[in-house]
């Protein structure tokens, strides 16, 4: 039993005589053993452990001999049962699951309290092992946290932070500023309402409607799948600029010995990192400014080019006025609507919403309103209903596109000036499934330029095919197969 040798014992016993009997036993191990006439709470730091009645304390004293991590043997009044003590209102079964407490009977012997003893220390020896490993690993954990270039926080119950490592300087901080403070005090006000769980929590029980999806929070305290990850706040440094940061948070498991224990000494509830992507935001926000400038020069070169083609067209009408030869005044008719066309789809670039794509619901309608006006003809009378799906459209093959769509129609108003009769014509356009567009034309005299060299050309130019279903029923009808880029692609 030399192992011991360093360990202190006081007894306190009602008896002298028996406490002196049970140091001569303990002084043959070599322990140093003190007989006491009274206690003070002093003795309980100046031993290892004491051995006494359990009549002499009371459970505050009890308490204290216990929290001081001090060995504590009891000697009961009576045998076989918990009984009260005489001096003291409480009962032992309270301190049943101290590990470094033992009661024993009032007969047990010497041997079975040295025994005890014994027991204690080597409780004492491993605690203290336990304890020294604990304190080893939360150092590394310290310095481990104190390099990382991330704040990593802590929060209790209430959202105050208790722990905040070096990295906090990012905001302006030293962690001792934060340290007491709420997590608020960090955050943009205008995102607090939406990360701060109490908040939250009441704006869902005043809405009395679940969210889809579990709310991003600042203070989780939810861990697996449903923690915080990659919440995206703004941050207010101490200087008052905005930092925008990425975090990633998570409520603590019930660990027996909580990894932040020596550093805040109290319950822990949300452990979290702060990343951040100030660097990542500025960089997204230039580039969005340069397509946003792009756009707006896109935009304006389909305004110039636009401006530009009706400036040209207008020549082509005052040629149309100069000219006496009726074929030339008929080719510049032609020219002078071929180019309004162009012009047509540059001014719908120009207003759509984005530069890069046309919706074809819009394009059609302003198409088939434009050849009405542009193929109107003394005595011909032409209706064009339209049925367009909103589907995107090419810019790249809207032009030689609209330019056969224009031959087509031109056919149909041919038909009702030399009939003098009144043409309908239905154009529909769908996208099937793999990318394909098509569009389906039906009206008396569509066909009358359908295979001309200036039609092959422009349906080439629009990556189209023209089908013209032959048979009886088929009638005045044909159809306009284009190939967007994502179908030539094979997407």
């Amino acid at each position: 039993m030399s192992e011991f040798t360093a360990r202190s014992v006081a007894i306190f016993f009602s008896v002298y005589s028996s406490g002196e009997k049970l140091a001569r036993s303990l002084r043959q191990c070599c322990t140093h053993v003190a007989i006491l006439s009274g206690y003070s709470e002093e003795i309980s730091r100046k031993f290892d452990c004491i051995i006494t009645e359990t009549g002499l304390l009371n459970e505050r004293e009890i308490h204290t001999i216990l929290d001081s991590s001090t060995a504590l043997v009891l000697i009961e009044k009576a045998v076989g049962k918990m009984p009260q003590a005489k001096n003291a209102e409480y009962s032992l079964e309270q301190f049943s699951n101290c590990a470094l407490l033992r009661v024993l009977p009032k007969n047990a012997s010497n041997s079975t309290i040295k025994c005890a003893v014994y027991q204690l220390f080597a409780k004492m020896d491993s605690i203290l092992s336990s304890q020294n490993t604990i304190a080893a690993a939360q150092s590394q954990l310290r310095t481990l946290l104190s390099s990382l270039p991330d704040i990593v926080y802590v929060l209790d119950e209430q959202g105050y932070f208790l722990y905040l490592n070096e990295s906090v300087g990012l905001l302006g901080y030293l962690p001792s500023e934060l340290i007491g403070k709420h997590f608020g005090s960090i955050i943009h006000p205008e995102d607090r309402p939406n990360i701060s769980r109490d908040l939250v929590v009441e704006k869902i029980r005043q809405n009395n409607i679940m969210p889809t999806n579990p709310p991003k929070l600042f203070d989780e305290r939810r861990s697996g799948s449903r923690m915080t990850r990659e919440l995206e706040v703004r941050l207010l440094h101490k200087d008052g600029h905005v930092i925008y940061a990425m975090v990633n948070a998570y409520g603590e498991q019930a660990f027996d010995v909580p990894l932040f224990s020596d550093v805040v000494g109290k319950k822990l509830q949300t452990i979290g990192v702060i990343h951040d992507i100030s660097a990542m935001h500025l960089y997204q926000e230039s580039l969005e400014e340069s397509l946003a400038a792009k756009e707006r020069l896109l935009r304006e070169i389909h305004h110039r080019i636009k401006s530009n083609l009706q400036l040209v067209a207008s020549l082509a009408h005052l040629k149309q006025i100069d000219t006496k030869a009726a074929a030339a005044i008929e080719v510049l008719k032609d020219l002078e609507t071929q180019i309004k066309s162009i012009a047509l789809v540059h001014e719908a670039l120009y207003q759509s919403e984005r530069v890069d794509r046309l919706s074809a619901r819009d394009f059609f309608g302003q198409f088939c309103h434009f050849a009405e006006e542009a193929l109107e003809r003394i005595g011909s009378t032409v209706h064009i209903k339209v049925s367009a799906e909103d589907y995107p459209l090419d810019p790249d093959l809207l032009v030689p596109l609209s330019l056969v769509l224009l031959y087509l129609l031109e056919g149909a108003y041919k038909a009702s000036y030399e009939r003098r009769e009144k043409v309908e014509v239905y154009l529909s356009f769908v996208q099937k499934q793999n990318g394909m567009q098509i569009i389906e034309i039906n009206g008396e005299g569509i066909f009358e330029n359908a295979d001309s060299i200036v039609m092959q050309a422009l349906l080439k130019q629009a990556h189209a095919n023209l089908e013209i279903p032959r048979g009886e029923d088929s009638g005045n009808f044909c159809r306009l197969i284009v190939e967007t880029k994502s179908k030539m692609r094979g997407i």
